[in-house]
């Protein structure tokens, strides 16, 4: 009996958090919340809510695209169980409450086009199953926190169209997991942190439309072997592109336009045999278009406008 009331407890819990967020929505026009969400049926075959099958405890809540108006109350902290948490595709605003740091269990976080507001906080550098975390198109202000290094499962990272500031945390190229990081459309600035070691799953690299200065780190190209897409356009970057480049053979998406980038264009672009587009528009460079471009055969789109470029 102990143990029946224990099991009892704890989906009851799961089931009060639930109805918390379920008061703290102010509109559902679909009304999913509204007539599904009641104590007359169980938990686990709510709407949006899945439970494991082992405990019976709610283990995902996916309740995106239902345009939902409200605020994420602390109570979504006792969720103990659960790995997937997405609200995305509504209308929540307000700050993200302290107490989800405690689901431990969580491995994807899909927070995407909503109103959240305040410092996207340094607790999330601590859920250590975290594998996705999506806080793109909100209203997050302040710093990336550093903590986002110690994300040593993250794969992917997308906190554009927000309002972030601040310089991009070193350590986020500490995650030898990573896939992809996209930061674009925020106002970071600084220069662009030295990748240290090998990172041989990160296809993608997109810090477009931020005011970032400065040169490419000298060992950047050394250590993204896979790296697919690297997109820096409208940015204020500035020196040369760097004959390493070469070493990122899968590219095939390079964009660096409308920045301050100078000198020649290095010949081994002719060696990135996977290339389809270059932007390399809205700059400084000089010197002829190397023939080596010729080698490329998957190239579609080539824009070096406005430019210094002379020759044939």
């Amino acid at each position: 009996m102990a143990t029946s009331s224990m099991k009892l407890t704890t989906i009851v819990t799961d089931q009060l958090a639930l109805l918390a967020l379920k008061e703290h929505v102010i509109h559902d026009p679909e009304n999913v919340l509204t007539t599904n969400w009641s104590a007359s049926t169980h938990v686990c075959n709510w709407f949006g809510v899945s439970c494991g099958s082992k405990h019976r405890r709610v283990v995902a809540l996916n309740i995106t695209g239902l345009g939902l108006v409200g605020t994420l109350p602390p109570h979504l902290g006792n969720l103990s169980f659960l790995s997937l948490l997405s609200i995305s595709d509504n209308s929540f605003d307000g700050e993200l409450p302290v107490q989800l740091s405690n689901l431990r269990r969580l491995k994807h976080i899909n927070f995407r086009n909503n109103n959240l507001s305040g410092e996207i906080p340094s607790w999330l550098g601590s859920l250590p199953e975290l594998q996705r975390l999506f806080l793109y198109h909100n209203h997050f202000k302040g710093v990336i926190p550093f903590s986002l290094g110690n994300l040593s499962k993250l794969e992917m990272l997308d906190l554009f169209q927000n309002q972030l500031s601040g310089s991009i945390p070193s350590s986020i190229f500490n995650i030898s997991s990573l896939q992809k990081i996209n930061l674009r459309n925020n106002y970071l600035f600084g220069s662009i942190p030295s990748v240290s070691h090998d990172i041989l799953s990160l296809e993608l690299i997109d810090f477009t439309f931020n005011n970032l200065t400065g040169h490419f780190p000298s060992d950047m190209f050394d250590h993204l072997p896979n790296l697919k897409k690297l997109s820096l356009s409208d940015n204020m970057l500035s020196g040369k592109i760097p004959a390493s480049l070469c070493k990122c053979k899968e590219l095939e998406i390079l964009s660096l336009s409308y920045n301050q980038l100078g000198g020649s264009l290095p010949v081994e672009i002719g060696n990135l045999s996977m290339l389809r587009i270059l932007f390399i528009g809205r700059n400084h460079f000089e010197g002829e278009i190397p023939q080596q471009i010729g080698n490329l055969t998957l190239l579609m789109v080539l824009d070096t406008a406005d430019n210094n470029i002379t020759g044939e």
